[in-house]
């Protein structure tokens, strides 16, 4: 039976290779969930081609396309102008993009590069952003001023900053998205990151097949999960689950222009 709810799952990745052998099922246990759209995002540009292939294969799903801080690499420097037909290829988004200062090891200058060359593309043909972005908010900032946001905004999935940092990063159109962290014990901080983002600025995600909830710990993340970040969610800024299931994804088809 299906859930008459109206879900969106705004960020996970369909292409992982945890899910090539079942995504048929995957995906229909999503929408006997009640999500009735997943927004799948590239992690490099080895995936595009199949992130555009299942998303034909399943209606519910939209895709993004991008490359992520965790891979880039100079080879895939020449791909990144091949973002600017993103658009007239179906995609909704530009992501999986960002900068992290936790990777062991990285490039970080080089990450710069690759964020802002994509960041700029997707202003360019104006579709929304999927950031990600782990300690380097500062940067982040930095350069939404200097080569601004896409009209049509963006999220900034996994937001871990505070309800300051919010609120001046909605100021460049940016919401946020959230998810198994949610069913965490929550901090103060997080909730009033809650309180400031709900219920104009806040969509729910997966992040699957990773960040399970607390109920799945240890377990393959399922876009299915996403009920239980719905009810932490409904928990944690005091409204219902149908209220925060019809913001959420009021959202979800404001920001990726869905139909």
């Amino acid at each position: 039976m299906n859930n008459p709810m109206r879900l969106v799952d705004a960020h996970c990745h369909l292409e992982s290779v945890l899910f090539a052998e079942d995504l048929g099922r995957i995906v229909s246990e999503a929408l006997d969930a009640g999500i009735i759209k997943l927004i799948t995002s590239t992690i490099s540009p080895d995936q595009w081609d199949l992130s555009r292939n299942i998303a034909q294969r399943f209606p519910a799903v939209e895709y993004a396309l991008g490359i992520h801080p965790w891979y880039i690499q100079e080879s895939y420097r020449a791909r990144i102008p091949g973002l600017h037909r993103a658009k007239e290829l179906g995609a909704v988004a530009i992501g999986e993009i960002g900068i992290d200062r936790k990777i062991e090891n990285g490039d970080f200058l080089l990450q710069m590069r690759f964020f802002e060359d994509q960041l700029a593309i997707a202003k360019e043909i104006d579709l929304p952003v999927v950031i990600h972005c782990r300690g380097a908010f500062n940067e982040l900032i930095h350069s939404l001023k200097r080569i601004g946001s896409p009209q049509s905004g963006g999220i900034v999935h996994s937001f871990s900053g505070s309800a300051e940092l919010a609120d001046e990063l909605m100021r460049f159109g940016l919401s946020f998205s959230l998810g198994g962290i949610l069913t965490l014990r929550n901090s103060r901080k997080r909730i009033e990151v809650m309180k400031k983002i709900y219920p104009n600025h806040f969509l729910l995600e997966t992040d699957s097949p990773d960040i399970p909830p607390v109920q799945k710990k240890g377990e393959i993340n399922y876009p299915k999960y996403i009920v239980y970040n719905l009810q932490a969610a409904a928990e944690i800024v005091g409204d219902t689950i149908e209220n925060v299931a019809q913001n959420t994804t009021r959202n979800a088809f404001r920001i990726f222009n869905l139909s």
